[in-house]
């Protein structure tokens, strides 16, 4: 259950479509948040193929998990990686709005996501990275090869970890290997446009 009313909920989802990631990047092209969030939900999706976990939970907790910057924006990763007292204030800040927002019980779910305690969690958070792999390759194409070529090579070790990390919760017949073979397969494939 979502603790605020039907009209006051439309009203931040809306607001997701408005808020850019990536705020402090060069870009050639601009992603919302509600597109991530799209993104996110759809690998958490086929990542149920190969990985056991509960599909509903982790579904929910990908399509809200950036919910809270309706109210306090996207903070890129760089910069929550280089003040991480900043970065601890920032999850709590999440907590206490998904908490009021969504639910209590959300906002534990979600603090799994930020600290890949389940594998739930995990999978929302390899999603995730993922989706900025996703992205960063897109604008490498569309020509933005300097900053999102950095981002793209940092996610390498970020996707291969959380991958690792799932290993006992793969399905039979799957490998980490086979994992990262198809997430580095579509790293290498080139858009149809």
């Amino acid at each position: 259950m979502i603790n605020i009313n039907l009209d006051e909920y439309l009203l931040d989802i809306d607001a997701l479509r408005n808020l850019v990631r990536y705020q402090t990047a060069p870009r050639v092209s601009k992603e919302s948040v509600a597109e991530h969030s799209f993104f996110v939900t759809s690998y958490v999706l086929k990542l149920h193929d190969y990985y056991d976990f509960d599909l509903a939970k982790a579904l929910k907790m990908a399509i809200l998990h950036d919910f809270s910057e309706v109210f306090i924006s996207d903070v890129p990763h760089p910069i929550k990686k280089r003040f991480p007292k900043f970065e601890k204030e920032l999850n709590e800040a999440e907590y206490q709005i998904n908490k009021e927002y969504i639910g209590e019980d959300f906002a534990n779910d979600l603090n799994e996501f930020n600290e890949c305690t389940s594998i739930e969690g995990i999978m929302v958070a390899l999603a995730d990275v993922l989706s900025v792999v996703s992205y960063a390759k897109y604008e490498m194409e569309l020509g933005n090869s300097k900053y999102m070529r950095n981002v793209y090579n940092r996610s390498k070790d970020r996707y291969r970890g959380l991958i690792q990390q799932a290993d006992k919760y793969l399905r039979n017949n799957f490998t980490s290997f086979d994992i990262i073979k198809y997430v580095e397969s579509f790293m290498d494939a080139k858009y149809n446009t």
